[in-house]
This record gives C-alpha cells, sequence and structure tokens, in this order.
C-alpha cells in the first residue's frame, strides 16, 4: 500500500506547470511541480516515448476515432524529439503502485465510500479519484484531487493528447463519480510503508529484490520501467538519479 498524499505529489511532479492555477493550494511546493512533465497517450503509464510508438498509437487508435495524420502529427510533433514520457489517466496511478488497472475496475474493484458526484457529501480527500462514466455506465477516464483554489477542489489528470498531464477545477470537467482508493493508497500522511533499502550489489541481475527497488523508485518518482524484476537501463538510471538528488542534499 502507497501513501495518497506521496502519490498526488508524484502526479504534480509531472503536471505540466502552466496548467496550474494561480494561487493553488497544493501539497507540493510550485518549484517542485512540474519537474518532469508527462504527455498523454492511451496505454501508456511513463514509459518514453519514440517514433514507432507514435505510428502504432496512430494506426491502432487515433486513426480509428478519426484523427487526420495531419492534426495527430501536429500534435505529437515533439513527443519524440524531446524524449518525453506519457501516460494514460489510469497511467498515474500504475507507475506510482505498479499495479495496472482500467478506470473502471479501479472504481468497481479498488473504490470504496464511492458514489455519484452531487450524493457522496463528505468532504474531498487529497488523492481521492474522480471519474467520467461513459454512455454504456463503465468509468473511462480517472482524475485526482490534488488541491484546491477558493475553496473548490482542483484535479489533476493525464486529460488527453493535446493537455498531457494537467491540473484543472474539478467543475471544468465532466467527472461524474468519485471514490477513494482505498485498496491500493492510504488515505493518512502519517502512515508510510516499511523502509525499503535501495542498493544494488552489480547491474543485469533480476529478482524479487529488483521488483523491489522498482517499485520502491516508481513510487519515490524516480522511473524504473516495468515492475519485472529485470535490472535494465530504466532501473539503473532511475538509482543514479535517485542517488544524485540525495547526495546533493547531503552536501
Amino acid at each position: 500500500m502507497k501513501n495518497a498524499l506521496d502519490f498526488i505529489r508524484f502526479a504534480l511532479s509531472h503536471a505540466k506547470l502552466e496548467s496550474i492555477p494561480l494561487g493553488a493550494k497544493l501539497p507540493l511546493d510550485i518549484e517542485e511541480c512540474g519537474t518532469e512533465e508527462w504527455e498523454y497517450l492511451p496505454g501508456m503509464k511513463g514509459e518514453q516515448v519514440t517514433d514507432e510508438l507514435i505510428e502504432a498509437k496512430y494506426e491502432n487508435f487515433y486513426k480509428l476515432f478519426g484523427w487526420t495524420r495531419e492534426r495527430f502529427d501536429h500534435v505529437t510533433t515533439n513527443f519524440a524529439r524531446k524524449r518525453v514520457r506519457a501516460c494514460d489517466s489510469q497511467g498515474l496511478l500504475t507507475a506510482y503502485t505498479g499495479m495496472e488497472a482500467t478506470p473502471n475496475y479501479c472504481y468497481s474493484a479498488w473504490c470504496t465510500e464511492k458514489g455519484r458526484i452531487g450524493t457522496v457529501k463528505r468532504p474531498y480527500a487529497i488523492g481521492e479519484a474522480v471519474f467520467i462514466m461513459d454512455s454504456e455506465e463503465r468509468m473511462m477516464h480517472t482524475g485526482f484531487i490534488c488541491g484546491q483554489l477558493g475553496g473548490e477542489p482542483l484535479v489533476v489528470e493525464a486529460r488527453g493528447i493535446a493537455f498531457g498531464v494537467c491540473v484543472t477545477k474539478l467543475s471544468e470537467r465532466p467527472w461524474t463519480h468519485r471514490g477513494l482508493c482505498t485498496r491500493r493508497l492510504i488515505y493518512d500522511e502519517n502512515c508510510y510503508d516499511e523502509q525499503i533499502v535501495l542498493s544494488l550489489q552489480k547491474p543485469r541481475v533480476q529478482g524479487e529484490a529488483v521488483k523491489m527497488l522498482q517499485q520502491a523508485l516508481n513510487a519515490l518518482g524516480y522511473f524504473a520501467g516495468d515492475t519485472d524484476g529485470v535490472c535494465g537501463e530504466f532501473t539503473l538510471s532511475a538509482v543514479k538519479e535517485f542517488s544524485k538528488t540525495h547526495l546533493a542534499r547531503l552536501k
């Protein structure tokens, strides 16, 4: 189980800085928001975007929904060149917890104290999930309460290919449902996982220890790739980034 407050800090670090409203009250200093901005692509959870991947997303998704190639290329022109990472709406939580789900499964299996917005009367909680239901009564999109502005809740979400990960006011989007992801997140800032020692004895090793290391690094915001227990390029890069950051803080 991961802490909901830390998850939101993780999500805000990947949000487009220009999307955050002036005066927003967030659980992360504005200087730490948007330090690694992520774009949106369906089916992704923080992986680096390549030209081949963009081509596949167009052919297998956007083309089928009527996007012209010109429109798609205009939006994604810098994705691969800038070596950006991308996720979909549920991908933010997947990247943080290492547990994959669709928005509909997240709502049905992971959420408690849930229901239609307007019928759930308790205050919103940081890290609470909000959902958009489609015409077939399935949850199709997820966002997460990340703060407030003038008393109105703010939502961090991987909104769409033209927006990336961004922060919006709750009232600006057609959210229909809400719920606490208590099957995956702890809604108590004083409750944390037991400490995991981040260490590797040699490169290219694999096993349960490496899987735990990957989960910990991803949770802390250092992208280590899939939690597959294989020490590859992303894992080594995340270890180096983590070490560099924390050594600098000790100086």
